[in-house]
């Protein structure tokens, strides 16, 4: 089956990371948060993958060409920022009679992905149950999994099946038709063309589309949701598997998940747990924890955590001396 994966956001909400570095582009657990996407997705990603690409469109397809270079990739250009199903539009000439699979690229999700293609349906939704389902899309099904309805941004919590971001669909040309439709409709919301519309239209027009859980579906898009999101992964299984031995020949103490990569340099710190430290960054004299150190950072004589620290970034604490009398109570902030 065909892949086109929109990656042309423009990361507002990941900002200032992402005025330097495209948003698919930043580290987590040891990987791109595209990287991982296309890892999970490798087993289908054996034909053509066309990437939507808008903003740092070009360091995205370096990047791709790369890390990837056994994808048959195409890249897209989306040069105005129209919306999830205006980027799909993009791709119109690669929506033929075939199948297509849609995956966002601004998280990190894994599905048993061979098995998504179901016999009698013309479509399958990925869904992810969620407590708190106000801020996403949302889908309504009946004991089938037929989807019936789309909800987008529900004021309620009767339906908590969230939309994961990857779509797939039989035949390409229904989701191209569906599109043209709202577009020659002019279906806008706030200014954008969404895919739920699309879906909506099919339908409408008699489509039976269904609703499977993911195994896993991390978002990436705000600070939060990244380190949550790096949690996750290193507590998967992502991290580096040495750091303990690594510790015991260096001069530092790892308190496991965590993923140092080969060419980090750690000096008398404690590392962990939950922390990412990329090439060539250095930590001295630190405690780190729950927190993202991106490649060439330097942290010295420094306490962090819950932080995102940018590429070749430069952090010098400063100890402190101090004499506490007795029966005394200090906060350092």
């Amino acid at each position: 089956m065909k892949i086109i994966i929109p990656l042309a956001g423009f990361g507002t909400r990941m900002r200032p990371h992402t005025w330097s570095r495209a948003k698919p582009l930043l580290n987590v657990a040891g990987n791109t948060i595209i990287g991982h996407l296309l890892n999970l997705m490798a087993e289908i990603t054996t034909e053509e993958v066309i990437f939507v690409v808008g903003y740092k469109g070009d360091e995205i397809e370096a990047w791709i060409r790369a890390h990837y270079p056994h994808l048959n990739a195409h890249f897209v250009m989306q040069e105005e920022a129209l919306g999830q199903a205006h980027a799909i539009w993009m791709c119109r000439d690669f929506l033929d009679e075939g199948e297509v699979l849609v995956a966002f690229g601004d998280g990190v999700v894994n599905a048993k992905y061979a098995e998504i293609p179901e016999a009698d349906a013309d479509g399958v939704i990925l869904v992810q149950e969620m407590e708190d389902p106000r801020t996403f899309g949302v889908v309504v099904t009946d004991e089938n999994d037929v989807v019936h309805d789309f909800i987008e941004k529900p004021s309620g919590f009767e339906h908590k099946q969230v939309l994961a971001g990857i779509y797939w669909f039989r035949n390409g040309r229904l989701l191209h038709d569906a599109i043209q439709t709202i577009i020659e409709q002019d279906r806008r919301t706030k200014g954008e063309f969404y895919l739920v519309d699309a879906y909506q239209v099919m339908l409408e027009q008699g489509a039976v589309i269904k609703a499977k859980p993911t195994i896993f579906w991390l978002d990436a898009g705000k600070p939060d949701f990244m380190l949550s999101t790096n949690q996750r992964l290193l507590s998967l299984g992502y991290g580096t598997q040495d750091a303990i031995e690594r510790s015991y020949a260096g001069d530092f103490t790892a308190v496991p998940p965590v993923f140092l990569h080969e060419t980090a340099v750690i000096d008398q710190s404690v590392i962990g747990p939950f922390v990412s430290i990329e090439a060539g960054a250095v930590v001295k004299n630190s405690v780190i924890r729950n927190t993202i150190i991106d490649a060439g950072a330097h942290i010295e004589n420094c306490v962090l955590d819950g932080a995102l620290i940018g590429e070749n970034t430069r952090i010098i604490g400063q100890p402190k001396a101090m004499f506490i009398g007795d029966n005394s109570h200090v906060e350092i902030g």
